[in-house]
Order: structure tokens, then C-alpha cells, then sequence
């Protein structure tokens, strides 16, 4: 079994933030998945990921290492759209997409957009991410199918009367989306009856570190595979984690050396669970942090201690 949450309902506000006395940094940041006023943000025409990632805590070289500049422009049946920017890094990358539309087009009928899932299709918007270099829509396959691919998530915020801005995140449970590998995106949306080809070789890196998970009396019972921007936790004993999948996702915490909650850590997808094993929790960051920061999980009342068993790649 497999349950996915959305990282958020809707993005879509009637007031920035500054008009709803927010603060610009990690309270921009959205954590909630419940919907409601807290979990809707208003991207920044100008870095549409500032709104959404609290890169404070990262230092600035990996910053750099992890952001990724495009400006890929494709045109199609009056439509621009602009590939801007992509960051994250092997496990977790975040693409933004800028589509200016005609005059005409009701921009409404996208409303509301915010969704996380493997198939690449989302109402009238449809996602799909290959590895090489594709020229011919056609001969795109109809699913995403990048190895080690777990999710595609889609969210949308209206930037003026004629654009729409796209979020897109591509989930992996493990480093796949190394520098170096070209990948190819295709973004159809029936909204403007518009389709768009962007092909690159990726740069953006960042560590990954691989760790044992051990229970108080020093058993090891799982492993992690941790980066700044995601976390995914195997767990072989299904029964050690034998709750519901949805509590098991809101329980998941991230501690620093003090005991202390890391912030922004998010439940994103389980795999497993009950009688199934193993059990994979995958999270993710809003507020990026370096992996050694981390030195335990907790899960409810059970902590697991994290020991770091391979080195940043």
C-alpha cells in the first residue's frame, strides 16, 4: 500500500503576505497540509521558490551547489512558457514553470491546483520527466519513468491576469538525480491547448549521506538515506511501526543533538505498512538542513538513534 499527501491544498491568495502581516522567511514556509489560510502562500514573480524553501539554514556554497539557473523558453500555440529555475538536489529537485497564456484564456478553470502523485496528470495539466534528450512530444513515454522516481508534484499561483506560476517536485527515495544526467520535461496543459519540451543536463548537487536507524538498546532496525531537502526511512519489521499510515506520517520528527525538533520536516509518502514490510517513510524539508544536523527519528514515543554509515556524495 501507498499513500501520498499533498504538500499543500491551494496557493492561491487575495492578499500577499506582506498584506496579511506575515513574515517573509520560515513562516512563508508551507508546512501545513490540511488546507486553510495557513497553508496557502503567494510566490514571488521574480523567485517563485523563495516563498516556498527557508534556505537560511543551509550554508551559502551549498545553496549555490544547489540551485540550478535555466531560462529554457518554449513556445506553443500562443503560449511561452519559461523553465526558470531549478534547486534541490539528487533526492529531492524543485522546478519552477512560468506560463503566459493569451488573451482569452480563463485562466480560473486551472483552480485550485495542488497536487502530489506518480501518474503526471493533474486535472488539465499533465507532467512527465524522462532521462535523455527528447525533441518529439511524441515520442515521450505517457508516465514519468526516471529509476527510483516515487512522486511528481504539481501546485499553481496566479501571477497576473495572462501567467500562471508552476511549482513542480520531482521525489526520489534515494540519490538518483545526480550532476550530470540529462533529463527532459514535457508540460502539456489543455488550459491554452499548449505542450512544451525542456531538455538539460542537471548541476545541482548537494550531500547525501546514508545512516543506520537504532533503537534505544542499540538494535538497528532500519536504514536512512538523508540529504538537505528530503529524508526516506526503511523500516524491514513492518510491525515495528504498526499504526495507521496517516499517523505515522504526522508523527515523524527530526531531532538535533539537543533533542530538539528540526524545523520544517514534513511526512510526504509511506510505502508499507501494517502487515506489509518493509515500511518506507519519505519527508521532506521546507526549511533545508545539512544531514549532520540530524542525530535522531522520532516516531511517537519510539526514537531512533541516526549513525551515520557512509559519507556525503
Amino acid at each position: 500500500m501507498r499513500r501520498i499527501l499533498p504538500l499543500l491544498l491551494c496557493l492561491f491568495l487575495l492578499c500577499s503576505l506582506a498584506a496579511c502581516g506575515e513574515e517573509p522567511a520560515s513562516d512563508a514556509v508551507p508546512m501545513p497540509t490540511d488546507g486553510g489560510d495557513e497553508a496557502q502562500i503567494q510566490l514571488d514573480p521574480n523567485d517563485p521558490l523563495s516563498n516556498y524553501l527557508d534556505l537560511s539554514q543551509l550554508p551559502a556554497e551549498t545553496v549555490s551547489a544547489a540551485t540550478q539557473t535555466l531560462d529554457l523558453t518554449s513556445e506553443s500555440n500562443g503560449c511561452q512558457a519559461v523553465l526558470q529555475k531549478a534547486v534541490g538536489d539528487a533526492m529531492t529537485l524543485y522546478l519552477s514553470v512560468a506560463v503566459t497564456y493569451p488573451e482569452g484564456v480563463d485562466l480560473s478553470a486551472s483552480l485550485p491546483l495542488a497536487q502530489t502523485s506518480g501518474s503526471g496528470s493533474y486535472g488539465t495539466t499533465s507532467v512527465v520527466v524522462t532521462e535523455g534528450t527528447v525533441t518529439d512530444p511524441g515520442q515521450m513515454p505517457a508516465e514519468s519513468d526516471l529509476e527510483g522516481l516515487s512522486g511528481v508534484g504539481l501546485q499553481s499561483s496566479q501571477m497576473g491576469d495572462h501567467t500562471l506560476q508552476y511549482l513542480i517536485t520531482l521525489h526520489f527515495q534515494d540519490a538518483v538525480l545526480t550532476p550530470g544526467r540529462e533529463v527532459t520535461l514535457l508540460f502539456a496543459d489543455q488550459l491554452g491547448d499548449n505542450t512544451h519540451l525542456f531538455h538539460w543536463t542537471v548541476e545541482n548537487q548537494a550531500p547525501v549521506q546514508q545512516a543506520e536507524l537504532a533503537a534505544e538498546d542499540g538494535t538497528v532496525v532500519g536504514t536512512g538515506v538523508f540529504s538537505p531537502f528530503a529524508a526516506c526511512l526503511t523500516f524491514p519489521d513492518g510491525s515495528l511501526l504498526a499504526t495507521e499510515a496517516d499517523r505515522l506520517l504526522e508523527e515523524l520528527t527530526f531531532l538535533d543533538q539537543a533533542e530538539a525538533a528540526l524545523p520544517a520536516f514534513q511526512g510526504t509518502a509511506i510505502t508499507g505498512g501494517g502487515t506489509s514490510a518493509p515500511v518506507i517513510l519519505e519527508a521532506q524539508a521546507f526549511v533545508p538542513t545539512m544531514p549532520e544536523e540530524i542525530h535522531a527519528v522520532q516516531i511517537g514515543t519510539q526514537t531512533f538513534q541516526v549513525h551515520w554509515t557512509g559519507n556525503p556524495s
